[in-house]
């Protein structure tokens, strides 16, 4: 009778385990969350675990909310590529090939061009397309900001080859301010475009506030950046300075970087805040624009991030201007770059991808350290701004 009395309660539940799986909504998230490893592991360089590796990566492949880029070695055969990628629970990724929509994770498409994904969410609600390019490195000089578009909320800035093809070169930290939830149009975020009367094609980074939401996780300010490289959203809010990864591999072969120039103007914000919110009018914010070359592993890039890209030992060179002051009307710049002590520059090293480049502009020079001076209406207070077109790498 026990026995009996055991099968028919182990039965029960076992039926209520069943019907809570049967019973568990469907998820409304549709994303691409990165690369499948074991597919993007036979590209990569060949080493005594990945014999087979065919050495056509360059750097890191960049996820983000609505692209994927690759950076593939010039020459590379691009007709070919079968990309298999990681997704949120439940999503279908589907593309239109020869007029019919296909599961396409994992399909073999023809990238000399870039490609359409679509991500479905798994209750069918909700879905985004993915625009996935494999590009060749095209090297950075003239850095003019005419290339910019929506990308969701926000602005994007990115380069162009000689194909038109889009180069997702560009980050800034307007996808973290999106997390915060106060911006109400594209210009109320930290760095947006705006065309002037006299320089063209520019770029305005504004310190912002973050609400009570950027309060409560004790990052109180945004100041507006722009940076060669990548911004990981899916970290900003636990480690922001870990989510900004400075520099790409991007330098101009059989050539030594010799200044970073451009224009400028700055308005240093009313007041100056700490971490922890308090004011400090004795202080006054100052803007930063700079550019590092250092040192990679060609094999195995790892990027610096904003607690050492200023400090790193892997820094060959830096061009930095120390003292911007505030200029109200256009200012020109040419900062020489200058090497590190005890560091060479090596072109056969340049010419084999063991250097990569961080161009980086900010509104609020300890900005990664949530110390600036942002807008406050309710106090009257307007932010700090710098303006700035027209960059350039000069290579000798």
């Amino acid at each position: 009778m026990k026995r009996f009395l055991l099968f028919i309660q182990s039965a029960l539940l076992l039926t209520g385990f069943q019907s809570c799986i049967q019973d568990e909504p469907l998820t409304a998230e549709c994303d691409i969350t990165g690369i499948d490893s074991t597919w993007y592991k036979q590209y990569a360089a060949a080493t005594d675990d990945n014999p087979e590796g065919k050495d056509l990566w360059i750097g890191n492949a960049n996820v983000q909310n609505d692209y994927v880029n690759f950076i593939v070695k010039t020459g590379t055969d691009r007709s070919a590529f079968a990309p298999k990628f990681t997704l949120t629970l439940g999503t279908r990724l589907t593309a239109e090939v020869d007029g019919q929509v296909v599961d396409a994770n994992g399909i073999e498409r023809d990238f000399t061009q870039p490609q359409v994904y679509t991500a479905t969410s798994e209750d069918g609600k909700w879905s985004k397309n993915y625009l996935v390019s494999f590009n060749y490195p095209q090297p950075i000089d003239t850095l003019d900001f005419e290339h910019f578009k929506l990308s969701g909320k926000y602005y994007k800035w990115f380069e162009v080859d000689k194909n038109d093809n889009e180069l997702d070169y560009w980050s800034s930290g307007n996808g973290g301010y999106n997390l915060v939830g106060i911006a109400k149009k594209p210009e109320d975020y930290p760095t947006y475009p705006f065309n002037d009367a006299e320089r063209g094609a520019s770029v305005r980074l504004s310190t912002r506030r973050t609400g009570s939401n950027g309060n409560r996780v004790h990052m109180p300010i945004a100041a507006g950046s722009l940076f060669i490289g990548t911004f990981d959203t899916k970290i900003a809010m636990k480690r922001p300075r870990e989510a900004t990864a400075f520099g790409l591999q991007v330098l101009k072969p059989n050539a030594r970087p010799k200044s970073l120039e451009g224009w400028y103007k700055y308005t240093a914000g009313d007041m100056m805040t700490d971490i922890n919110k308090k004011e400090h009018p004795e202080l006054r914010d100052t803007a930063d624009i700079y550019a590092v070359v250092y040192e990679v592993d060609p094999n195995h890039f790892e990027a610096l991030n904003g607690d050492d890209v200023l400090t790193s030992e892997r820094i060959v060179m830096m061009a930095r201007i120390d003292n911007p002051g505030e200029p109200a009307q256009w200012k020109p710049f040419n900062e020489p770059f200058k090497l590190k002590p005890g560091k060479s520059f090596d072109l056969s090293r340049l010419n084999s991808y063991g250097y990569a480049i961080a161009v980086v502009a900010t509104s609020s020079r300890q900005g990664a350290y949530f110390e600036g001076a942002a807008d406050d209406p309710k106090k009257g207070y307007k932010g700090s701004v710098l303006d700035i077109s027209h960059l350039r790498v000069v290579y000798e």
